[in-house]
């Protein structure tokens, strides 16, 4: 698929993405002076699902038939942490190699690396930064979230070689004593490769927030925007529509509040437009959406609604979408060693055609549930289902078809030394007070192992 033209938008935005990305990197590397860690993580897993392919279940022209099959993955991979009172910084690398019993040339492969980090760059200021680099020979076959996680995303049939990446930043700043604001910026690309026949997209984008504590609560106006630039997209009945460009934009007024000592809500509520830079067209519509998070010391859980417009970034289209998630990750009762994952999600979208109106339709129902054992402070035992239907009334390829899948897993997962004494992974604030945030060993009581918070954050 040949490149497109840099536009003058798209130029400009990689430009800023290029800054934020060197920022960060000089930022990252002065901190990594903080006496790393390296660990080793291997995992292993054997599994089976009922349609190997994300086959529709009435074959179209050019789609594989659906079929079962097993599978065993390996997952071999290097974290490097670091931490100290002023930063918390993880760099990971994992290759995947899935292997399909029944089809063996099918089995694919995947390098992926990934990083996060948190700083405080002064009393009253702190930033996170995150990216993440992929290389995959994908399955859609294979399990696509991890455990918990409740994303609902419609998928494209099929597999294909892709490389794509994705970098973020967050910048916090204490204005006074009950004033905070928030600056975020994002990019994320993805680009097929090979002889796999899929949209290249390119979507940055921009938050800037302002908040005015009081009591247990928040509020304050938020602003919002996305460009995105996709080539090789499809409108709904298949035709090529060649480079696409849009802009998304909202603002909206949030409110958040605290109740008692592990519960935390947040609502927003607004409007937003999208306009197609293509073809000039574009809609005024509303955004926003509520959600209820339990955070305790160790795992957490939510409930939320949304209703927005993004651009999917595996299908290059625009969607107009409706999501209700209730999705946790929390220790049993009683056994500290056993740890249940859950996430049921619907997704229904109107997909977007060049004009910026409804033409197509896809449902996504995904439901996840998963248990884990750690048999030892170095082994985690875990047994996965995931369940998902996709409801489209598109039928060409690499638009989402209609299929179902039920998928299996029975694994293992070796950490050498064990996450105990390891850095933390950074855990950003859901409640107001943020008492839920984990950040460094520095900030736990004596005692506790790295995912229990001592206390309020910054």
């Amino acid at each position: 698929m040949p490149r497109p033209r840099p536009t003058t938008e798209r130029a400009t935005a990689r430009a800023a993405a290029f800054a934020v990305g060197l920022g960060a990197f000089a930022q990252a590397s002065r901190a990594w002076a903080g006496s790393p860690k390296l660990q080793g993580v291997g995992e292993t897993s054997v599994g089976y699902t009922d349609n190997a392919q994300s086959a529709p279940d009435v074959p179209l022209p050019g789609t594989t038939p659906r079929s079962p099959g097993a599978f065993v993955l390996l997952r071999p991979g290097v974290v490097l942490g670091a931490a100290s009172p002023r930063f918390a910084q993880r760099l990971k690398y994992t290759y995947t190699y899935d292997l399909l019993l029944a089809s063996t040339d099918a089995s694919t492969s995947s390098n992926q690396l990934e990083y996060q980090g948190f700083f405080d760059l002064s009393p009253r200021m702190q930033m996170v930064l995150g990216g993440v680099a992929v290389q995959s020979n994908e399955n859609s076959a294979i399990v696509l979230t991890p455990p918990g996680a409740g994303s609902v995303n419609a998928l494209p049939p099929g597999s294909g070689s892709f490389l794509s990446a994705a970098v973020n930043e967050l910048v916090s700043f204490d204005l006074a004593s009950r004033w905070r604001a928030n600056e975020a910026a994002a990019f994320a690309e993805q680009t097929p490769l090979f002889d796999t026949v899929a949209p290249r997209t390119f979507v940055p984008s921009l938050r800037a927030d302002l908040e005015r504590s009081f009591d247990a609560g928040t509020i304050g106006p938020e602003a919002r925007a996305e460009y995105s630039a996709v080539q090789g997209s499809l409108a709904p009945d298949g035709t090529a529509l060649g480079l696409q460009q849009q802009v998304i934009v909202a603002g909206l007024a949030l409110w958040r509040r605290d109740w008692g000592q592990f519960l935390t809500s947040r609502a927003e509520v607004g409007a937003m437009r999208v306009q197609r830079l293509t073809t000039g067209r574009g809609f005024w519509g509303p955004a926003g959406g509520v959600s209820l998070a339990y955070v305790p010391a160790t795992g957490d859980a939510e409930l939320s609604y949304d209703h927005r417009a993004t651009t999917n970034l595996f299908l290059g289209e625009t969607l107009l979408v409706d999501e209700v998630r209730l999705r946790g990750a929390l220790p049993l009762p009683g056994a500290r060693d056993f740890v249940a994952s859950a996430s049921v999600g619907y997704q229904y979208a109107k997909i977007l055609d060049e004009n910026a109106q409804p033409a197509a339709h896809v449902g996504v129902l995904l439901a996840d549930a998963g248990l884990g054992w750690e048999l030892a402070p170095t082994v985690l035992l875990g047994l996965r289902y995931q369940h998902i239907t996709q409801a489209s009334d598109t039928r060409v390829p690499p638009l989402p078809l209609s299929f179902v899948r039920n998928t299996v897993l029975l694994g293992a997962t070796f950490r050498f030394p064990p996450d105990r004494e390891m850095p933390p992974v950074y855990r950003a604030p859901l409640r107001v007070d943020r008492t839920d945030e984990i950040r460094t060993p520095a900030h736990l009581p004596e005692g506790a192992t790295p995912g229990e918070s001592s206390g309020p954050g910054p």
